[in-house]
């Protein structure tokens, strides 16, 4: 997908955008409830015996997978005394771990999350859903904050992009 952060109004340094204020694990639970009365209210069919048990133990472990990445992350910020939230500025800009890899890591580790707890507790629905939180992240959210980054970091902040990819 394009970097939209150049097309970013000015006004966005100083204005949080609705989806920015409301958390993007918000955006996330939000498609996932959605998933899942749309999966009672318009099933959608599961596979039975070995493949559904298969399914729901790799969903398991993806959906672990994504809670290991989200602790390691939040450990890497509190050590480096710096927010997690996008409202606010940041004090360091980390680039260590798992943001060698990746600048997002938080929102890997949540779609990671998202899509295995769907598998796992059998919601299709929900893990057909899974696009929507990712596009309010892509154009919303990672915008705004790839903004706020370069404001506060400067060539930083752009050299760090220049090296790692916005998502893998």
């Amino acid at each position: 997908m394009h970097d939209r952060t150049d097309r970013l109004p000015a006004r966005a340094q100083t204005r949080v955008p609705l989806l920015v204020r409301t958390t993007s694990p918000a955006h996330f639970l939000l498609a996932l409830l959605l998933g899942a009365s749309l999966q009672r209210a318009i099933p959608l069919p599961l596979p039975q015996g070995a493949t559904l048990a298969w399914l729901q133990l790799g969903g398991g472990a993806v959906a672990l997978a994504g809670l290991l990445l989200a602790c390691w992350c939040f450990v890497l910020f509190a050590r480096d005394r710096t927010t997690l939230l996008p409202e606010r500025m940041p004090a360091q800009l980390v680039c260590h771990g798992p943001y060698r890899h990746t600048r997002n890591p938080m929102y890997v580790s949540l779609t990671l999350s998202y899509l295995g707890l769907s598998i796992q507790i059998g919601w299709p629905w929900s893990a057909l859903l899974l696009p929507l939180p990712l596009l309010a992240l892509q154009w919303v959210v990672i915008p705004y904050e790839e903004a706020r980054l370069r404001e506060r970091f400067g060539s930083a902040y752009d050299r760090y992009c220049a090296q790692v990819a916005r998502w893998l």
